[in-house]
């Protein structure tokens, strides 16, 4: 009889240490999915698509991206912040987190994001319609002060990142353009290609394959220093205006994530990053790998740009 007890009591044993060891699975044990909040050809989606197999490689499950576009980017990043934080849900955030929290245009805060590790940074570019007048930024500065309001001036989502460094390029050129809203970037690349809009803000990689048809002309940068995949493109610090504005985009998933999770991410995203068809995707896109994996130095960061982007954007509201 005690015989039969203890092989019982071990069995139960072994039972419970195969279900705790089940519990605490290392992750991921299944597909990840990136909801990216604009439409299919923006750079945030080639991001995403570039990313994909060296993620899927260090992460050992398969990545789907799906892309949820509405908002400027609001529908996808609010789902976003809505799901289970347990790392199987993430984005490709940027700096419209904040803008839009400052516009009071979305329902969720820059806090309910974690930010499991940053990728690139890129500059903010004005461009021109190819076939329109303007051969420098000073012929359509000109344009714009001689003529208030008549240049259509278009970016990427209403109270977005774009919109917010469009109004302060503004402010600080000391013009007035008609502001031209559209949802996601790829559809004001279209609208400028397509003559509807004379001129748009938008970051380089979401330029890249508008520049590279030959329809759109871009004309200034808002970054610190020429780009060296175009030279001859000014810097709006080389105008005598002392101004410099970056945009960045990394992965963040729903507040809450366990350290498991971030380690995870850094790991995959330090991989990926070096992958050479990576690198050379993103050179040709104008970006700069610039990887910071999570921790209080990005958080820190994070919170910096929040504070800027947010305050810039509610005084737009005013």
């Amino acid at each position: 009889m005690k015989k039969h007890i203890k092989l019982l009591s071990l069995s139960l044993t072994l039972a419970g240490a195969v279900l705790a060891q089940s519990s605490y699975a290392a992750y991921p044990e299944k597909t990840i999915t990136m909801l990216i909040p604009y439409g299919a050809g923006g750079g945030t989606d080639v991001l995403a698509r570039a990313l994909q197999p060296a993620l899927e490689e260090s992460l050992g499950q398969t990545v789907i991206v799906k892309n949820v576009p509405g908002g400027g980017g609001i529908l996808g990043f609010t789902q976003l912040v809505h799901a289970k934080p347990d790392g199987y849900t993430v984005t490709i955030p940027n700096n419209v987190i904040f803008a839009t929290e400052g516009m009071g245009n979305a329902t969720y805060k820059y806090k309910d994001f974690d930010y499991l590790g940053n990728i690139l940074t890129e500059d903010y570019i004005v461009a021109v319609r190819a076939d329109g007048p303007w051969n420098s930024w000073n012929d359509l500065l000109k344009d714009m002060e001689e003529h208030p309001n008549k240049i259509k001036f278009g970016f990427s989502g209403y109270g977005g990142s774009t919109h917010v460094a469009s109004q302060i390029l503004a402010n600080v050129a000391g013009y007035q353009a008609k502001q031209i809203p559209h949802d996601g970037s790829s559809k004001a690349v279209v609208a400028a290609m397509g003559g509807h809009i004379d001129a748009l803000m938008l970051n380089l990689g979401d330029l890249s394959s508008g520049i590279k048809s030959g329809k759109l002309k871009p004309l200034l940068s808002l970054g610190s220093k020429r780009l060296s995949e175009y030279p001859d493109v000014p810097t709006l610090q080389e105008t005598g205006i002392d101004l410099n504005l970056t945009n960045w985009r990394g992965i963040a998933a729903p507040a809450g994530v366990s350290d498991e999770v971030k380690v995870a991410w850094n790991k995959a995203l330090e991989h990926a990053v070096k992958d050479e068809k990576f690198q050379q995707l993103i050179a040709t896109q104008g970006g700069q790998v610039d990887f910071q994996k999570s921790g209080e130095n990005l958080d820190k960061w994070m919170s910096l740009l929040a504070e800027s982007f947010i305050n810039t954007a509610h005084n737009l509201k005013k």
